[in-house]
């Protein structure tokens, strides 16, 4: 996995240099001045899909934890575990780990692990789902063929970097077999088969919920667009992040990403350039924020604020 991630690392570092060699950075430049203000907006947004994310958490709990647990202290959990995923090359594996110590620290149920693995895999749903409804969007808008170096070096590297992710992924697959919490999961879905789906569905909301973030972005950098095209620039980067998750701090991927989805759109790669740079600016905002949330949410509750929960034999 450390070698997956360190290539992957280190084809995302060459992408972005080779931007800056290429890119009209006067032009990037003054995109990036035209924001103002409007940066304060798009760091704040991010607050609603971190309630929506919350919000699929607990309704892949179990009803008890779920009532247990104030919706503030999961909204704080998920701050901080995405930290964690985003600044590790853990394979997003280290903020559940994170989240679910975080949490019995505080509100010790017996059924942390459970909740923590079947909101990550009905996260996982919701993030595909999101991006099938947007392929119908991007089917009508994407433009194929466009001869721009930039969609080609995209399209390479995506490529190679989702090899390295099956790569990993295959072997995360295999301990997955072994564990004892693929039971846990079976168990809770058998059990609680609505809250599964609403969990999806909300997690879903919450990928949607990056369109609006999207628009206020390319509004921020004077950007007219449809709204086919923000559907589609969303979708596109949430099939690239679902492939590319290995990858600390999205190094370099996020700028090409985006370059390259702009390219493929029809729109000016410089455009895309600086799209990727404010958003990876309020992903280091809020992962900054969820180190802080993680020193704090690591200190547990008073004794007599752990409720005494047992577990339930569809979540063992």
């Amino acid at each position: 996995m450390k070698r997956v991630t360190l290539a992957a690392a280190v084809v995302g570092t060459v992408v972005f240099v080779v931007l800056l060699w290429r890119l009209d950075f006067p032009r990037v430049g003054a995109l990036l001045a035209a924001t103002g203000w409007g940066i304060a907006l798009i760091l704040g947004q991010e607050a609603v899909a971190h309630v929506l994310n919350a919000l699929g958490w607990k309704w892949a709990s179990d009803p008890r934890q779920a009532a247990a647990v104030p919706l503030r202290r999961l909204v704080a959990l998920r701050v901080a575990g995405d930290a964690i995923n985003y600044l590790t090359p853990s394979g997003t594996l280290a903020g559940e780990v994170g989240r679910t110590a975080m949490l019995k620290a505080s509100h010790a149920t017996g059924t942390e692990a459970t909740s923590v693995i079947v909101a990550k895999i009905a996260q996982t749903l919701g993030q595909a789902l999101f991006v099938a409804v947007g392929v119908l969007v991007c089917a009508r808008t994407l433009r194929v063929g466009l001869p721009m170096w930039t969609v080609i070096a995209g399209v390479l590297a995506v490529a190679l970097l989702g090899v390295l992710a099956i790569v990993a992924a295959r072997r995360g697959f295999a301990a997955w077999r072994l564990s004892p919490l693929r039971r846990s999961f079976a168990g809770f879905v058998r059990a609680h088969r609505g809250r599964f789906a609403a969990a999806t569905l909300l997690f879903a909301a919450a990928y949607a919920w990056g369109a609006v973030e999207a628009y206020l972005i390319c509004r921020s950098l004077g950007l007219r667009v449809s709204a086919s095209t923000i559907i589609s620039i969303e979708t596109l980067s949430a099939a690239v992040d679902g492939v590319l998750f290995m990858i600390p701090a999205k190094i370099g991927i996020q700028e090409g990403s985006k370059t390259a989805i702009f390219a493929a759109l029809g729109l000016a790669p410089s455009a895309g350039f600086a799209f990727g740079l404010l958003r990876h600016l309020r992903e280091l905002a809020w992962a900054a924020g969820g180190l802080v949330v993680c020193a704090i949410a690591w200190r547990p509750a008073p004794a007599g604020n752990i409720p005494e929960i047992a577990n339930t034999g569809a979540m063992s």
